[in-house]
C-alpha cells in the first residue's frame, strides 16, 4: 500500500435554498401521477419527481401537495369505478382484480416519489400516509360504491353457490 492519504469526499448541504415554482412543481407531479396510473413510466425521472416534492415540502407547500394528491387520486379512482361498473358478466371480477393490482403498483411508485412528505409533513400534520390514503380512497370510492358493492356481493355469492352445486354434482359432500 502506498502512503497516500485516502481522499474523503464530503457532500455539503445546499447553502442556498433553491426556489421552485410550486405551481410548476405540482403540475409536473400531477402529470407524473397520471402517467403512473396509465402505466407509462418509461419517460419519468423519479429522481426529478422526488426532488420536486422535496422542494415543495421545504418551501412550505405541503398542504398544496397533499390536497393535490387527494384530488388527483380521487379523480382517477372515480374513473376506475366507472370502468368497473361498466364491466359485464364474468368480466366484472377480472376488471376489479386487475384495476386493484394496477392501483397498488401505482401507489407504490407514488409513495416512493412522495417519501419525503411521508417522513416529514405527514407526521407533523397528523394526516394519512400516501399509501394508506390510496387504500382508503379505493375503499371509499370503489368498495363502498353501492353499485359495485351490490354486484360484488352478488357475484361472490353466485360463485359460492356454483361451487356448492359442483361439489354436490361430483358427490364431494
Amino acid at each position: 500500500m502506498s502512503n497516500q492519504k485516502k481522499r474523503i469526499v464530503k457532500i455539503e448541504p445546499l447553502k442556498q435554498m433553491v426556489n421552485v415554482d410550486s405551481k410548476l412543481a405540482w403540475k409536473i407531479l400531477e402529470d407524473a401521477i397520471r402517467e403512473i396510473y396509465n402505466q407509462n413510466v418509461s419517460d419519468l425521472s423519479f429522481e426529478e419527481l422526488y426532488r420536486n416534492a422535496y422542494y415543495m415540502i421545504l418551501q412550505r407547500f405541503g398542504d398544496k401537495l397533499y390536497s393535490g394528491l387527494v384530488t388527483t387520486l380521487t379523480k382517477h379512482i372515480r374513473e376506475v369505478s366507472e370502468l368497473i361498473e361498466a364491466a359485464q358478466g364474468d368480466l366484472f371480477l377480472e376488471v376489479l382484480k386487475r384495476k386493484w393490482e394496477d392501483h397498488n403498483k401505482a401507489l407504490e411508485m407514488i409513495q416512493g416519489i412522495l417519501m419525503y412528505m411521508d417522513r416529514t409533513f405527514i407526521p407533523s400534520t397528523h394526516r394519512t400516509p400516501v399509501y394508506q390514503l390510496g387504500l382508503n380512497l379505493w375503499r371509499d370510492n370503489i368498495i363502498h360504491s353501492s353499485q359495485i358493492q351490490t354486484r360484488l356481493l352478488k357475484t361472490l355469492l353466485d360463485l359460492v353457490q356454483r361451487d356448492e352445486q359442483v361439489k354436490l354434482y361430483l358427490g364431494e359432500e
